[in-house]
């Protein structure tokens, strides 16, 4: 490794500290489990893995200071899974919802 890198290096105290903001974070988001927040919920939730996952990314597994095609190929793996929620998303929305149907036993009876 160049001097250059190894200055780039997550320490032990920056490790310490980004699974201090991990939990901290999983706290939130148990918290959050609990409190009304409606349609935004859902919101608060995405968001707060998404905060998790990009300290994962950038501590844990050091992305920073790995090669460029590592990047590439989580930039790649990125771009192909926003792909794929945007072809479900257009799935779901582009349904049309079937006519509800009466429950098997309610039918208007002739006896008893």
């Amino acid at each position: 490794m160049t001097d250059h890198a190894e200055a780039r290096e997550t320490s032990a105290r920056g490790l310490l500290l980004t699974l201090l903001a991990l939990l901290v974070l999983a706290a939130f988001s148990l918290t959050m489990r609990f409190a009304h927040l409606g349609a935004f919920s859902y919101l608060v939730g995405l968001g707060v893995a998404t905060i998790k996952a990009a300290l994962v990314v950038v501590f844990f597994m050091e992305l920073l200071v790995e090669k460029m095609t590592v990047r590439f190929a989580l930039a790649t793996c990125l771009s192909l899974f926003a792909l794929l929620l945007a072809l479900v998303t257009a799935d779901i929305v582009t349904r049309s919802v079937p006519p509800l149907q009466n429950p098997p036993g309610t039918a208007a009876r002739d006896r008893g």
